[in-house]
């Protein structure tokens, strides 16, 4: 299961070095004294076909959308100076045109950022101190998440509802899918699947009535302290008007251009 939010190390908010603060996001929690520590307990594995079902829905609705725009809204922890985790907000508006194009807007507990990216340019803009940053970008996609990853510290929380093939993605290296009952988020009825990964242990929750997902949650095990994350996904719009401009960055003046690594703080 590739769940690509595990790809963050220590916040998951739609630019982890960003969102956090590049100062507190690089300290670590003091690690536990041996007489503290509890040997963790393995989930038990299980498989359940209706929790792959309701997957496969929201995946097969989220493939055909061949445009949509939705908020969300993100928690994420990360330790501060003592070690005590603290958690941080962040609100996203999010615009998607399959197969090449997505914007973003950022705003929370950190500065604003505004991304872009049309299958030719993938940019990042801080609009406070006119810092902007791009580069060539892949053509798809697809090819976005782990290229932005990797070329600028840039990670996607919501990466999952982005790809091409959805299902494929989320139970790639999957261990454990089962349901885990209904909840009601906001008053709508959304559906409760606990899934689980090498480092990971992921739910997420589906609307009973449109098959989007409502709530992502997750624990990184292999992150000191357990971290935990969450991603709410609301007021989709699934016809969207969205003109190529919005996934194009038009430089405003004065703006100034820097390196992909600095202005996100991942290369600290």
């Amino acid at each position: 299961m590739q769940f690509k939010i595990r790809r963050a190390t220590v916040a998951l908010a739609l630019f982890s070095a960003l969102t956090v603060g590049p100062t507190i996001a690089q300290e670590k929690a003091p690690a536990p004294t041996p007489a503290t520590q509890a040997a963790p307990t393995a989930p038990a594995k299980v498989m359940e076909q209706g929790a792959l079902d309701l997957l496969k829905k929201m995946s097969a609705k989220l493939a055909s959308t061949p445009s949509f725009l939705v908020r969300t809204r993100s928690s994420s922890e990360a330790p501060g100076g003592t070690g005590q985790f603290l958690t941080f907000f962040t609100e996203s508006v999010i615009a998607v045109k399959r197969p090449n194009k997505l914007s973003a807007e950022i705003r929370g507990d950190a500065p604003p950022f505004d991304f872009y990216f049309n299958g030719e340019k993938m940019t990042a803009y801080e609009p406070i101190h006119k810092l902007y940053a791009t580069t060539d970008a892949p053509k798809t996609l697809d090819e976005l998440p782990s290229f932005a990853a990797k070329t600028a510290g840039i990670l996607l929380p919501f990466e999952d509802v982005i790809y091409s093939d959805p299902y494929t993605t989320l139970t790639q290296d999957m261990t454990s899918a089962f349901y885990a009952g209904f909840s009601v988020i906001h008053g709508v009825r959304c559906e409760h699947v606990a899934l689980a990964a090498p480092g990971i242990e992921g739910q997420i929750w589906i609307d009973a009535k449109t098959d989007l997902p409502c709530l992502i949650a997750g624990t990184l095990l292999n992150v000191q302290g357990a971290p935990r994350f969450t991603v709410e996904f609301y007021d989709w719009k699934l016809k969207p008007e969205l003109p190529d401009k919005l996934f194009t960055f038009a430089k405003p003046k004065g703006a100034e251009p820097m390196d992909f690594r600095a202005l996100t703080g991942a290369g600290r």
